[in-house]
């Protein structure tokens, strides 16, 4: 915006040692009292905090503005002077737009009509380039056409961008087995949730969970199964911790691993028994295990005041040496740290 306002303000200096002088006035009022007020203008929208939400309209309605005062600029200079002025700025206005602002497409089309309607309107009322009005208005009219067909290609390109972005964030973060977080991304929004809570000392809890006997499972049903098997722990920890603030990773291998946060440890115990609960209802065979025919989850759980803990890392200790004794119990149970 501001560069814009400084391409105007040259083009005055410019243009004041061509125009004849008796358009100097209304030259001057065109440029600084119209122009330049209206880019002004949007830079001061630019400050409010909702400005993303109408910035489209307003750089639709800025570039419109300054492209009709433009026009009645050329009007003026050809009525008190017959002085062909040149129609080049109504191009470099709508390509500021396009390029510089930003427009979307369809706005960018908008502007392309109006301005266009607008300029074949002048060239019906004043002849201002004799034998040559009507080319210039046709080469107005293609070249922003030209300039639309350039912005809907951008737009084409940048979706295609954010698309391969959206994907390569995805494959950073998350698991590809399980479509949750892989480690890397687990530990990292886990430090972020700790760090949130410990700033109003709030309540979270960290769960550690481990299939039992999964060794066993994978050598007697294959990792096929294995991969199945991985992927319904995902599924029923989606279902148990449904909140969107809850932590959901694959800390490795068959170990997952949630941090979530509220107020009671009494909740934190009923999302372990339901975990459990939904591993029992799944009844998947596991035939070798040793405690039991179908495959099972053992879950060790750390909650407390966050800042009666070092770190996540203190929290993700205990809750491993709680899943610890959880298998050292037998299995296919809780254990609260």
């Amino acid at each position: 915006i501001v560069v814009g306002g400084i391409l105007i303000s040259l083009f005055m200096i410019g243009d004041l040692q061509l125009i004849p002088p008796e358009l100097a006035g209304s030259y001057i009022t065109s440029r600084a009292l119209i122009q330049l007020p209206i880019l002004a203008g949007l830079l001061a929208l630019t400050f409010a905090r909702q400005f993303l939400r109408f910035a489209q309209t307003a750089f639709l309605a800025t570039v419109l503005s300054i492209t009709y005062a433009n026009y009645y600029l050329i009007h003026v200079a050809w009525e008190q002077a017959a002085f062909s002025f040149p129609y080049e700025g109504t191009l470099l206005y709508a390509f500021f737009g396009f390029f510089v602002f930003g427009m979307k497409f369809y706005y960018a089309l908008t502007a392309m009509l109006i301005s266009s309607l607008g300029f074949v309107g002048l060239m019906f009322l004043d002849s201002v380039y004799g034998e040559r009005t009507w080319m210039n208005a046709g080469f107005v009219v293609g070249s922003l056409f030209v300039g639309v067909i350039g912005r809907h290609r951008i737009d084409r390109l940048l979706g295609k961008l954010e698309d391969a972005n959206e994907q390569l964030v995805g494959l950073s973060t998350l698991d590809g087995l399980t479509e949750l977080f892989n480690r890397r991304a687990l530990m990292s929004e886990s430090e972020r949730l700790f760090a949130l809570q410990r700033r109003s000392n709030q309540r979270l809890a960290v769960f550690m969970m481990d299939l039992d006997h999964f060794k066993q499972f994978n050598d007697r049903y294959g990792h096929q199964e294995g991969d199945r098997a991985i992927r319904l722990q995902a599924d029923i920890m989606r279902q148990v911790f449904k909140r969107q603030t809850d932590i959901l990773g694959r800390y490795g291998g068959e170990e997952f691993m949630a941090v979530i946060e509220g107020e009671h440890a009494d909740r934190f115990e009923l999302l372990a028994a339901e975990v459990l609960k939904q591993w029992q209802e799944s009844a998947v065979p596991n035939e070798d295990s040793p405690d039991s025919k179908v495959l099972s989850c053992s879950i060790g759980v750390c909650q407390g005041l966050a800042n009666e803990f070092d770190s996540i890392d203190d929290m993700i200790r205990r809750a491993d040496e709680a899943l610890y004794c959880a298998k050292k119990q037998g299995r296919a149970r809780y254990v609260m740290a």
